[in-house]
């Protein structure tokens, strides 16, 4: 189902590529993002024309691992899974049939707050291709028999998951417990009990028009608002309960020639952006990997590892993950059992007074400008954006307008934010030999 352009020798050539400028020229002033919220379903729609000829379009739900219970842990995996399958007015094989000759491709993704359902196809069998994304986020019927013909693809999924993400999910249980705590994979006793009323009963309560965003590039808004007055979603205004910070600390020891170990501090929210930004802002400043394919990093943060181990020996990152209503901010280290323990310790100690330079921060302000000018240049990051923009915030924000609120934040700011890892409860995981590893308590 997917689709790629090749690039063509033409494009080389001098008058091409004045007529190209001139088109970019008259695109670049309507590339603006527009937004509404229609009268009747209560839908979020948002749109960018920038005149690309592949267009993307995605619908997207407020119901992501957050939105589940004790009871229904994973239901949001089996979701991304069984997208595609037979709905009220398709076939499995006519989906994938038509999605294929009209050479598009049909996509869904999931994270802790939502679920997105994604077409991209060229702009002129966009039309023909919306009946199938409409039936896929929101006609579904889960036949128990398509159903258990998926969990094999279900195991498969979680025997591959990477020991970084791993111990990523383990910290946010340690975190969160619960709500922002729950994985984004299922959990392997709840293969096989995900049952269709459970899946029904899950789509029918979060996949409402007041927690749904139609979000498209490459399409006026016109068009989008259109397709997005005719979903029939359910109504009402349930949300997620707050999410609430606890700290603490899950280990899972096994054989292993490596140790990956994540800390961090309950950082903020969505909900307060310039905080949110200025830890955006010292996640850069500090170092979150190298900038050069194979290459290594020389940022502050290690620098303060290196003097506790080989450089050889580990890789350290600072990492910030922010939610709606709250977020974590810390680094994650996989390194040589043998060494594991002094890096996490270093790490840890430099965090605590990280003792940043106007020109750490300068360099991390221009990390984050340069981030953002290359996803407004990347289509599927341009269209992840709005869509989390569009769905969480309620609005759009132009290009610019980002660039000139990071530049805003200052040196206080962000020394202010890196003040919460030495004064909040920690949360920590661990995956591998952790024979060296030091507790939670121990790097308080």
């Amino acid at each position: 189902m997917a689709c790629s352009a090749v690039r063509s020798p033409l494009l080389r050539n001098h008058a091409v590529r004045h007529y190209a400028a001139v088109a970019a020229t008259q695109s670049s002033s309507a590339a603006v993002p527009e937004l509404q919220v229609l009268p009747g379903n209560k839908i979020t729609v948002a749109a960018v024309d920038n005149n690309n000829p592949i267009a993307k379009l995605s619908i997207i739900f407020r119901a992501g691992s957050r939105n589940e219970t004790y009871d229904t842990q994973g239901i949001t995996h089996h979701l991304r899974v069984f997208a595609g399958l037979s709905t009220c007015r398709s076939t499995v094989f006519g989906i994938t049939r038509n999605i294929q000759q009209l050479g598009g491709n049909l996509t869904a993704t999931s994270d802790r707050e939502s679920i997105t359902y994604t077409v991209q196809v060229t702009r002129d069998k966009l039309s023909d291709t919306l009946t199938f994304l409409e039936d896929v986020a929101t006609q579904q019927v889960f036949k128990p028999w398509e159903i258990s013909d998926q969990l094999p693809r279900l195991r498969y999924e979680l025997s591959t998951v990477p020991e970084t993400t791993r111990v990523m999910e383990l910290l946010h249980k340690a975190a969160y417990r619960s709500g922002l705590g729950y994985s984004l994979y299922s959990p392997k006793r709840q293969l096989g009990k995900i049952s269709t009323e459970t899946l029904q009963h899950f789509v029918n309560t979060w996949f409402t028009g007041s927690n749904c965003a139609v979000v498209a590039t490459g399409v006026p808004l016109s068009s989008v608002s259109q397709f997005a007055s005719s979903l029939k979603v359910a109504s009402g205004e349930k949300a997620p309960p707050a999410s609430e910070y606890h700290g603490g600390e899950l280990r899972k020891e096994r054989t292993s020639e490596l140790t990956t170990v994540a800390v961090a501090a309950e950082a903020s929210g969505l909900n307060k952006e310039k905080d949110a930004l200025a830890f955006a802002v010292l996640q850069r400043a500090i170092g979150s990997g190298p900038r050069v394919k194979w290459g290594t990093s020389v940022s502050p943060l290690q620098r303060k590892a290196s003097g506790a181990a080989n450089a050889d020996q580990f890789a350290v990152s600072a990492f910030n993950a922010s939610y709606t209503d709250s977020g974590l901010f810390g680094f994650v280290v996989c390194s040589m059992p043998d060494v594991a323990g002094s890096i996490v310790k270093a790490a840890s100690s430099y965090l605590r007074s990280p003792n940043l330079s106007d020109a750490d921060v300068a360099r991390g302000k221009a990390t984050l400008k340069a981030e953002i000018l290359f996803a407004a240049d990347d289509g599927a990051l341009l269209l992840e954006n709005l869509s989390q923009q569009a769905l969480f915030k309620g609005r759009v924000y132009k290009i610019s307008d980002l660039v000139a609120e990071v530049e805003k934040i200052s040196t206080s700011d962000v020394k202010s934010v890196a003040g919460k890892f030495n004064s909040g409860k920690l949360s920590m995981a661990s995956i591998g030999d952790l024979s060296t590893v030091p507790h939670v308590d121990q790097l308080n």
